[in-house]
């Protein structure tokens, strides 16, 4: 089952990335663009979970009405 999780600044709790997943995904910091390591060096990051056990093709439709 998949996720569609969003990345918040932690200082002002701006919505700046989106994104679909299954198990610690969200949470890791790993394979992200220079962008996404821009933001998270200046203001860190929190991870809210918007919408649980759904299926790929699910999750890929939520990530994409939320851009």
């Amino acid at each position: 089952m998949a996720y569609v999780y969003g990345h918040y600044k932690k200082d002002t709790g701006e919505l700046f990335y989106i994104g679909k997943g299954s198990g610690k995904r969200a949470w890791r910091p790993d394979k992200r663009n220079r962008h996404w390591q821009y933001v998270v060096n200046k203001h860190g990051y929190v991870v809210k979970i918007l919408e649980d056990n759904l299926t790929d093709e699910e999750a890929y439709e939520i990530g994409r009405a939320h851009v």
